[in-house]
């Protein structure tokens, strides 16, 4: 949320709009004096009337009228931060020069020109410029603290400068740290210029606010950065409510509409985040706001960004190019603008295939140049020529560039620390991998052979892809486990450094590449040909000695980028169980069948825009891939029409059953139809999947079209059926030792006790803005909900109670519930010597609560202010497990396209603690059948005749013949939303 300021019109001084426009007419008088006063009157009057070309020439008046004067010379600030933001990104930067370097200029305010510029040039692409501005910017920062009397936004630029650099060293978490450390900063100084203003809308109050909006601002963008974009939406939401409520400026409006975009395109919601581009825009052109500004790049890429995503390549392509050609000259906009990829993208997607092929030629060959073929960004350049040629229909070519884009991605676990899949080259590679993807099951559809080397490649995109959804979640949450392990986090600071390292090389290579290159262009041209005979020996020697300087240099790139694979393999192959969890590595169906037992079958569904791909992969050497015309929207409405069919607790009141299994046969013979005769046999049928069919319990498939008076064939009468978060998550499972058997039977929590005691609510310390100080991912009751409201759950108790009957635990000591269930109590107990883990609580996905961004089990409060009642997947991964069931009860955790990629971040967390398996519900079951079916379940596996999904199976198979429940259960709403993720034998 905002930080409001007493309902304070922020958008000028107390000047009426009349009286502003006839100050902005009146001449200058020619006194020294009554003319800077003038100035800073005729600069409030632009600033209400928002009209951006008058503000940056006033300011830049200022600039010079104030010298000398008390107070004068923060217009150098004033006046760089308004060129850069409404008027030439380009020229700001230049004009830094030469305040950083005028020693008449106080020490501080030279800080400050030198921290604006190096935040300036960090919009670039110039990793050395930016490396050696940033040490003098800091350096200069420095002694003016020491010195004293620095502007008091000093630390508040050093900061936003600081997260600059972090960002350009891939460390998101920490500048996400940073700027909150800003924003705290930047409320202190609002508070500080309002106590020291007799009004609200004081340029004093509106210059520290200003500070503390570009904080807000950029966490956001370093939100999205670091995987949390729901957290980025809600901030741009809680300002854009200020601002529609005219509490904001329509130039503080207009950017916080492209930073909701910016947030909103991250999460694919693209037609919200084009309306609000598009007005950001339109609010930016009416203000005369420079294509080169800052802002104006910034509103267009999310326009740009949401019509690819939306598909309408021609206006995309007509957005961009009419914003590149409206640009003036400036470096440093065309150079943040102009992307490669971009370029090429639309250019083939319009039918430009020429000019697409060129710019994807000419990048490949430079990156080759500067990197070597095997570097992932050259591996990157030429994935893009394939999507080139693929749309040109060259795809024998095609596909030999597609393999080195392949090799960066899909072999090698940490090519996507390497190639970050966000922003435009998210973007850009989605649609990549997308086309490859579209071209593979389309040659299926139409009856065509599919090379096998090309199903394989699409089978490890799918698993890459579904483990893209959650990859970044999980990263974020491994701080505990670092703690923890010492000897990892050394590895891995090692790791960071040299890949710092590695980047700062190829920084000082692409400096030499280009001045070889401007040499080499110098040496063509008649200016050259005419200089004395000694005057072009001079040069030729020059570029010799350069060339020599840029191959010792590419050695120097080459050794430091072995350094860094050879410390990956190290992490990989000492702490195997946290490379499968950051850096998964991607098998081919050969390395998975590998992996499978006897009866066993892996089978992995992937939906896609236009169909929806399937792969089996049998133990004894089987296999099978489809292509359905299924796409993902239309397979979203099937399995969504489906579920409210089996689902009676969400039926409307009176309904008791409607018959699903016509439906429920035509998604089985649609989606497994040409695959039938590879399932015979099959007993154990293991199910990755993402997207709509996650949400969907697949053992009530139907196998056989529904006869009247017959039970329908369900898939479970036939096999047992187990889930995985994805493919990849088998060779995690099963590559390490079968571990030894647990002694205890059970822990279980439940029945949590949400209020504190006497009814009270989870209180909170006071604070002005729970969405941006402290950690987000925190639960906080000034969200707007308080924790005591959530739902009781007094059946778990009879539930757990239940459990430890069957595996004859000891509820007294083996069971905490009420008050005792709380996050300390699991953090605290010894659970490692426990077979089955029990949670009966409520589950909470990514949204479902404001200020959550991370999978949590929902544990009693404590009304300790200081700690979250949230068990969250940072605490899951820090759990020491050896498990053979994680079981969360009462709570669809493992329900809905919402809630699907985020629990299998929580069901992979639990994975690396130790656990074998998580047994969850794809909706929120009758407590009576659910106690009997678990009851069942982890009786029969726990006599040891049977595996973990044949035990689930029996007991579903139970219900279904009324062995349990005399018949009263027998509707899949009762048995089927049991879903087992993970591993059903070991």
């Amino acid at each position: 949320m905002a930080v409001t300021l007493d309902e304070a019109d922020l958008s000028g001084s107390n000047l009426t709009r009349d009286e502003a426009s006839r100050l902005l007419a009146q001449p200058l008088p020619d006194a020294p004096d009554a003319r800077y006063a003038a100035l800073q009157r005729q600069y409030q009057a632009a600033l209400l009337l928002e009209e951006r070309a008058r503000l940056i020439a006033t300011a830049r008046q200022l600039v010079d009228a104030g010298r000398g004067r008390p107070g004068g010379e923060s217009w150098v600030t004033t006046y760089l931060n308004a060129e850069f933001t409404w008027g030439s990104s380009g020229k700001a930067l230049e004009a830094s020069e030469a305040f950083v370097t005028d020693t008449s200029l106080s020490l501080g305010q030279r800080a400050m020109a030198a921290l604006r510029q190096t935040y300036f040039a960090a919009q670039g692409n110039d990793r050395a410029i930016l490396a050696r501005l940033w040490s003098r910017a800091d350096d200069l920062a420095a002694q003016a603290l020491r010195q004293g009397g620095a502007p008091a936004s000093l630390p508040i630029s050093r900061l936003h400068v600081r997260a600059e650099v972090e960002r350009w060293q891939g460390n998101n978490k920490a500048a996400v740290a940073t700027l909150r450390e800003s924003i705290g900063l930047g409320r202190s100084a609002v508070q500080a210029a309002r106590s020291h203003s007799t009004s609200p809308r004081d340029p004093g109050v509106l210059d520290a606010y200003g500070w503390l909006d570009g904080s807000m601002g950029m966490l956001t963008y370093a939100l999205v950065r670091d995987g949390r974009p729901q957290e980025a939406i809600h901030v741009a939401e809680s300002n854009l409510a200020l601002w529609r409520a005219g509490q904001l400026s329509d130039g503080l409006g207009a950017r916080w509409d492209y930073r909701l975009a910016n947030s909103l395109n991250a999460t694919q919601q693209f037609t919200p985040a084009l309306a609000a581009a598009q007005q950001s825009d339109a609010m930016l052109q009416r203000a005369g706001v420079s294509a080169a500004s800052h802002t104006g790049w910034l509103a267009r890429q999310e326009i740009v960004r949401a019509l690819i995503g939306l598909r309408r390549w021609s206006e995309a392509d007509a957005s961009y190019s009419s914003f590149l050609a409206s640009m003036p000259p400036d470096v440093l906009a065309r150079t943040r603008a102009s992307d490669w990829r971009l370029l090429a993208l639309l250019a083939a997607k319009n039918g430009r295939m020429d000019e697409a092929l060129d710019l994807a030629e000419r990048s490949l060959r430079y990156r080759n140049r500067l990197y070597g073929a095997n570097h992932p960004l050259t591996q990157e350049a030429a994935g893009m020529r394939g999507l080139v040629r693929l749309l040109r229909g060259d795809v024998r070519q095609a596909m030999q560039d597609y393999e080195a884009l392949f090799a960066a991605t899909l072999d090698n676990p940490g090519g996507w620390l390497d190639l970050d899949m966000r922003g435009v080259r998210g973007y850009v590679l989605g649609i990549a991998f997308d086309e490859f993807m579209r071209f593979v099951s389309d040659k299926a559809l139409k009856g065509e052979a599919v090379d096998p080397a090309m199903s394989d490649r699409a089978l490890q995109l799918a698993d890459r892809s579904s483990l893209g959804v959650t990859q970044r979640a999980i990263t974020d949450s491994t701080a505990r486990v670092l703690a923890s392990t010492p000897a990892l986090r050394a590895l891995l600071d090692q790791e960071q450094t040299q890949r710092q390292a590695v980047a700062a090389l190829v920084g000082t290579l692409n400096t030499s590449l280009r001045e070889e290159d401007s040499l080499y262009r110098q040496a063509q041209t008649a200016e050259f040909k005419a200089l004395p005979a000694v005057d072009r020996k001079a040069l030729g020697e020059r570029r010799h000695v350069l060339h020599d300087t840029v191959k010792s240099q590419q050695a120097d790139v080459t050794a430091a980028r072995t350094v860094l694979t050879n410390q990956r393999e190290q992490i990989a192959k000492q702490f195997p169980a946290y490379a499968d969890l950051v850096t998964p590595s991607t098998p081919k169906p050969d390395q998975l069948r590998q992996l499978l037992n006897p009866g066993e079958s892996l089978l992995v569904v992937y939906p896609t825009d236009t169909a929806t791909l399937v792969w089996l992969v049998g133990a004894d050497g089987r296999k099978g891939f489809s292509a359905v015309a299924v796409s993902r929207a239309e397979l979203a409405r099937r399995v969504a029409q489906l579920r409210g069919l089996l689902d009676l607790g969400a039926a409307p009141a009176g309904r008791e059953s409607v018959p699903a299994s016509a439906q429920l046969y035509a998604l089985y013979k649609d989606l497994l139809g040409s695959l039938e005769p590879a399932l015979r046999d099959v007993r154990s049928l293991l199910i990755a999947t993402d997207g709509p069919l996650a949400s969907l319990p697949l053992a009530a498939l139907v196998t056989q079209p529904p006869q009247a008076g017959q039970s329908p064939a369900w898939l479970v009468r036939q096999m047992a059926v187990t889930q995985l978060p994805s493919s990849s998550a088998l060779l995690a499972l099963r590559r390490v030792a079968q571990p030894t058997v647990a002694a205890k039977a059970l822990m279980g929590f439940g029945d949590p006790l949400f209020g504190v005691a006497g009814g009270a609510k989870l209180a909170t310390a006071p604070r002005v803005d729970s969405g941006l100080s402290g950690d987000a991912a925190r639960y906080d009751a000034q969200w707007g909900f308080s924790y005591a409201d959530m739902p009781a759950l007094p059946d778990t108790r009879t539930e757990l109670l239940a459990l430890a009957s069957a595996l004859g635990a000891n509820p007294k000591t083996d069971l905490l519930m009420g008050a005792q269930a709380t996050r300390r109590a699991v953090l605290d107990a010894n659970l490692l010597d426990r077979r089955v883990v029990a949670f009966a609580t409520h589950g909470l996905m990514p949204g479902e609560l404001p200020g959550i961004s991370k999978p949590s089990l929902a544990m009693a409060a404590t009304g300790d202010t200081r700690e979250s009642p949230l068990l969250e997947l940072d605490d899951v991964l820090g759990l020491r497990l050896n498990a053979q069931w994680v079981l969360l009860s009462a709570c669809n955790t493992a329900a809905g396209e919402q809630g699907g990629a985020a629990m299998s971040g929580l069901v992979r967390g639990f994975f690396f603690a130790g656990a074998r398996s998580v047994l969850a519900t794809h909706w929120a079951v009758e407590s009576e059948s659910a106690t009997a079916l678990t009851s069942a379940t982890f009786s029969a596996q726990g006599k040891g005749t049977l595996s973990r999904g044949e035990s689930l199976r029996q007991a579903q198979l139970a219900m279904l013949d009324g062995k349990l429940g005399n018949g009263r259960w027998s509707h899949p709403f009762y048995w089927a939303p049991y879903a087992l993720f993970g591993d059903p034998v070991r």
